[in-house]
């Protein structure tokens, strides 16, 4: 096999396995008809990649109307699972950029940006029960998949979550007694070292979270789920939706007051001085916020379009 064609043939690996076992040689023989013997472009290969992405969406019952109602409604959850997720990534790092931002603003001016900050956290808040709330509705169900033999689905993800979980417990644990040693001053910047052990504990804590979000994802994927279980799931993943587009709305209206009352405190220049609205790091928090809450809301929109076919009963 030459060099070209082994670069074909490794751009099926976008498609599942399912699609390639059947129509593979062909899409690699119409890929070399239409190469005609040409090394393949980047937009070839970004081409046949969104036919991968777009056959793996109907295969997860993420696009069309082939999958049956409850697949629809199931992977439109799972959906909505895994925008929470990338949400709550961005909600952290919102946390820690609006840190203290009371005290910069004047006191005549705090009201909107406080109700805004208000409405993230009880939007987060009531997200985070109703995630909880669907993980304890899906227990007994993914119980009994564990009786039936389903270990070995799941195996792998949870073994690996598992250990990252227990490495960021041992960070943790090791990082409070450095970080209680330090000033505020410190801890926000003033210590290289202590800097840097944060952001590498950040980033066991985000990969933890979605580790244990793709265990959630296997399982959800194979669990038999249906009749009431499966509508109360469903809804709990709208309302889900719901507080991730409240909280993205929040966060805008909470970055415009601040930009309009106390620009100062989103570069950190001491208070009363000018300065532009625009804040990089907020700028890409609120961006993925945005990415995150649009994902959710795609999959309420299955969920929506799936319901008429799931007996509640």
């Amino acid at each position: 096999m030459s060099g070209r064609r082994t670069g074909v043939t490794g751009l099926l690996r976008w498609y599942p396995t399912a699609w390639r076992e059947h129509y593979g040689e062909e899409l690699v023989a119409l890929m070399e008809d239409d190469l005609a013997g040409r090394r393949p472009t980047v937009g070839f290969r970004l081409s046949v990649a969104a036919g991968g992405i777009r056959e793996r969406a109907h295969g997860a019952g993420l696009l069309g109307d082939a999958r049956s109602p409850a697949e629809r409604a199931r992977s439109g959850s799972l959906l909505v699972l895994c925008a929470w997720t990338v949400f709550v990534l961005a909600g952290a790092s919102f946390s820690k950029l609006s840190e203290h931002f009371d005290g910069a603003v004047p006191p005549a001016a705090r009201s909107l940006p406080t109700r805004a900050f208000d409405a993230v956290e009880v939007a987060a808040a009531v997200g985070g029960v109703l995630v909880v709330g669907g993980a304890l509705v899906a227990m007994p169900a993914f119980a009994r998949f564990l009786r039936q033999g389903g270990w070995a689905a799941v195996r792998r993800h949870m073994i690996r979550a598992a250990v990252v979980t227990a490495i960021t417990v041992g960070a943790t644990l090791a990082l409070l007694p450095w970080a209680h040693s330090l000033t505020s001053a410190q801890r926000n910047g003033g210590s290289v070292p202590y800097g840097l052990a944060f952001l590498a504990w950040a980033a066991l804590v985000a990969t933890t979270l979605i580790l244990w979000t793709a265990v959630a994802v296997a399982a959800g994927r194979r669990v038999e789920l249906s009749g009431r279980p499966l509508a109360l799931e469903s809804a709990l993943a709208t309302v889900v939706a719901a507080a991730m587009v409240a909280m993205t709305l929040a966060t805008a209206v909470w970055w415009g007051a601040l930009a309009d009352r106390a620009p100062w405190f989103l570069h950190g220049t001491p208070v009363g001085s000018g300065g532009s609205s625009f804040d990089p790091r907020l700028a890409m928090t609120t961006a993925v916020m945005l990415v995150a809450a649009a994902t959710g809301v795609y999959g309420a929109v299955r969920i929506g379009r799936s319901r008429t076919g799931v007996d509640p009963g």
